[in-house]
């Protein structure tokens, strides 16, 4: 037993969690910043979304004017997917149709294939034709931090992954409360230029100011996905996921494929009879087992945000069910209608917390900031650690102590400033990689992650003040430099932004301007005490020489 563990073994609880709170933070430390910086940028998915498709129209300030209407265009849109569909995947195991709106002209289909595979593509509204590449700009847009926050890409492992991590943030959580005897005190105490003393109350300080955020926001997490970390209990009670949520729900419960022939009833009729019932405009139609007589067909409504109505159990769409061949009704859930009891009602209100879908724009810039708290709070810790073991190493590995520090520096750096110029890159990639190429989106989330990577390595290959530095001035060069990208390659600019009202798109470009000018006041800040640090060395060589004497 070393001289720390046998230190914690005979300490109190407090000597225990801080061993916990030290190494449990620590090595999910670097994933929970990805988790929260990229949580942090998805608050602001649509806005980023906006500024990445400059092709899309401007956000109007609230999208409650989404009337009836002549129902004409969304009835053709309809007939046209279905006989797209129709014709090119009649075996498939499930269609959907998604209709133009603002964000997308082009009618989009998905089908599920045999071996249950997604596919999708577009279809010219007028035509019904299939598209080819897109010579706009086809982009992820802030979806692609959305994923990263939840999945890291990686679609159920990877929810999997993020759960692990959230439970560990948690018990650092509750360690680091218990740890912290002058809690409130931490708070309002800062003593700026004093090494580990400063990191240590930078560090104590986020902590305390984002503790609420932080405590709701992984519980939420976690509660979101309760059926896929929690599947005991459905699985021994019901066939499938799908059959628990019909019974939950109360609603027509899913069908298996009898292998009988029928076709799919008309799905523009099945609109008409949805919209006026819902008193609002179909957003999506699916239908499960298309040409089967077990066919079935779920109608959703176009969610509305209204403004005043800001409630945490949320509007909701509304939900119509049919008969897939003979187009019968089977059940309709109007929009804000409340289904499956109290507990999936704090089920909701769980989610609808997670994912800031209330409040409008005060309360997503409230989570975007606490967000960056958190994950400031992460890399302060972070730092900490090794900030401590440069001034005094415990030699906690044995010989290999020193390797473990390396890898702990280079994993701080790629984390903290690489990912952050990752993230710039992705807006990069955005403006430079040619349109009309295919999978273009995909060729953004490559470039992320190629750019992560080389942060790792660079951060490898140079002395760690030197990789700090340097990643920090690529990080500062490539947010200032954004909005002059943006100009020369689709002629948009800031203050074009500005005069015309478009807060979102300023808003992207005022957040980036801010991140690089951070990123220079922390060079500058380096720089400085890199100067100092000679200065220092002799000081302390002349006190040695000094005592030596006496």
């Amino acid at each position: 037993m070393s001289q720390l563990d046998a230190g914690v073994a005979q300490g109190g609880l407090r000597q225990k969690m801080a061993w916990l709170h030290t190494w449990g933070g620590l090595w999910a430390c670097w994933v929970l910043f990805a988790i929260f910086l990229t949580g942090s940028l998805g608050v602001f998915d649509e806005p980023i979304t906006r500024w990445m498709k400059p092709h899309l129209p401007q956000a109007s300030a609230l999208d409650d004017g989404a009337e009836l209407g002549d129902d004409s265009a969304r009835r053709q849109a309809v007939r046209l997917g279905q006989a797209y569909l129709a014709a090119a995947q009649p075996d498939a195991h499930s269609w959907g149709i998604s209709l133009p709106n603002d964000n997308e002209a082009a009618i989009r289909v998905f089908w599920q294939d045999a071996q249950e595979e997604f596919h999708n593509a577009r279809l010219d509204p007028q035509s019904g034709q299939a598209l080819g590449a897109s010579l706009q700009r086809e982009s992820e847009g802030g979806h692609h931090f959305v994923h990263m926050h939840f999945e890291f890409h990686g679609g159920t492992a990877g929810i999997w992954l993020v759960g692990a991590f959230t439970m560990a943030f948690l018990v650092a959580l509750v360690s680091g409360v218990i740890i912290h005897k002058r809690i409130f005190k931490d708070f309002f105490t800062f003593r700026p230029g004093k090494g580990q003393r400063s990191w240590l109350d930078a560090h104590n300080a986020l902590s305390v100011l984002s503790l609420p955020f932080q405590l709701m926001i992984a519980y939420t997490g976690l509660a979101t996905f309760y059926a896929l970390y929690m599947p005991a209990g459905i699985a021994a009670h019901y066939p499938s996921d799908e059959a628990y949520f019909a019974e939950l729900l109360t609603q027509p419960a899913p069908q298996e494929r009898t292998g009988v022939a029928a076709p799919v009833t008309a799905l523009d009729e099945v609109l008409r009879r949805s919209e006026q019932q819902l008193q609002r405009p179909v957003s999506f139609l699916s239908v499960e087992h298309p040409n089967d007589s077990s066919a079935a067909v779920v109608v959703f409504g176009r969610f509305i945000e209204k403004q005043g109505e800001y409630r945490l159990l949320g509007d909701g769409g509304g939900q119509v069910f049919f008969d897939g061949v003979s187009g019968a009704q089977r059940d309709i859930q109007l929009p804000g209608e409340l289904r499956g009891g109290a507990a999936q009602d704090v089920q909701s209100v769980m989610a609808n917390l997670h994912f800031a879908a209330f409040g409008g724009h005060l309360v997503r810039w409230l989570f975007f900031v606490c967000g960056l708290a958190g994950a400031a709070m992460l890399a302060t810790g972070a730092i900490l650690f090794m900030v401590k073991r440069r001034q005094r190493s415990l030699h906690e590995f044995g010989a290999r102590t020193a390797q473990v520090y390396r890898v702990i520096e280079v994993l701080n750096i790629g984390t903290i400033t690489g990912l952050g110029v990752a993230c710039v890159a992705f807006f990069w990639a955005n403006r430079l990689i040619p349109l009309g190429i295919a999978d273009r989106p995909e060729w953004e989330i490559a470039a992320f992650f190629a750019v992560w990577l080389l942060s790792y390595l660079h951060a490898a290959l140079r002395a760690p003040s030197q990789a700090w530095i340097e990643q920090l001035l690529a990080l500062a060069a490539l947010c200032l430099l954004l909005p002059l990208l943006n100009w020369l390659t689709v002629g948009e600019q800031l203050v074009g932004y500005l005069l015309r009202g478009d807060g979102e798109r300023a808003g992207v470009e005022l957040v980036a301007l801010a991140g690089g000018l951070l990123s220079l006041l922390a060079v500058r800040r380096l720089l400085r005490k890199r100067r100092q640090a000679p200065a220092k060395v002799r000081r302390q060589t002349a006190r040695a020489a000094v005592a030596e004497v006496q």
